[in-house]
């Protein structure tokens, strides 16, 4: 299949011989056909898409040069300056068509030089259109091998992050475990405080049974001792008196 180029935006007035015209001048190759595609913008103002099928592609630095270009831009798309200040956005017609198709025989009837100069052509329209193969491959082999770095480097990010994670989580299984068995001591400790406590509330209750009833025995020694200093003050009294008595 000869490779066509498609003309995303040309304007009502360019014609095919004028743009059949732009290649040619240009020497980007032999137009074989032009087909124009009728669209309208948001605005409605109408313009042409256009497929250009070339009979043959030449091999120079300007041909090269658009080859390279469509082939490492993201779209596919890149600027064909027709003259100096005005342009197309051009990429590859990829969808198949029979108009395409190149012939690879040379007219027998021909003479010896000229069947030289078809082949020559021949040769250099392949060679435009295997350069772009080739740029096109070359393009196709970076972008893998970009995806097979980013794919290896993805993997050993996640297998990174996935020894991060599991260290994590037995950093937080070990921290769970010395929680658990702090928590379990100080459930033990706590019970054993309360075991203390209840005994020690049984020696309070002892301690102040003790000195309540040391409290009731005081009172009665008091008693006592008060009692017998008023009966001895009764004595006294009693024998002031008699003996005031006896003295008068």
């Amino acid at each position: 299949m000869n490779t066509a180029l498609f003309i995303k935006r040309a304007e009502e007035y360019q014609t095919k011989e004028f743009i059949i015209n732009a290649f040619e001048t240009n020497k980007i190759g032999k137009v074989k056909d032009v087909t124009l595609i009728k669209k309208q913008n948001d605005f409605g103002k109408s313009y042409n898409g256009v497929i250009v099928i070339f009979e043959r592609w030449n091999m120079n630095n300007l041909v090269e040069k658009l080859l390279n270009e469509m082939a490492s831009s993201p779209d596919g798309t890149t600027k064909f300056y027709f003259n100096e200040h005005r342009f197309w956005h051009i990429n590859i017609h990829k969808q198949k068509m029979v108009e395409c198709e190149e012939t690879m025989l040379v007219d027998p009837s021909l003479s010896d030089k000229e069947k030289i100069a078809k082949l020559e052509e021949l040769v250099k329209s392949m060679s435009a259109q295997i350069h772009y193969m080739q740029t096109r491959q070359e393009k196709a082999e970076q972008q893998l091998m970009m995806a097979e770095h980013k794919h290896t480097e993805q993997h050993l990010l996640n297998m990174e992050l996935h020894t991060q994670l599991q260290e994590k989580q037995w950093e937080q299984e070990w921290f769970e475990s010395d929680v658990k068995l702090e928590n379990d001591e100080l459930i033990e400790e706590n019970q054993t405080l309360k075991y203390r406590l209840g005994l020690l509330g049984m020696d309070l209750a002892q301690k102040d049974n003790e000195i309540k009833s040391i409290r009731e025995s005081h009172e009665k020694e008091k008693c006592v001792y008060e009692q017998e200093l008023r009966d001895r003050d009764c004595v006294i009294d009693y024998l002031t008196c008699r003996l005031t008595k006896n003295n008068k």
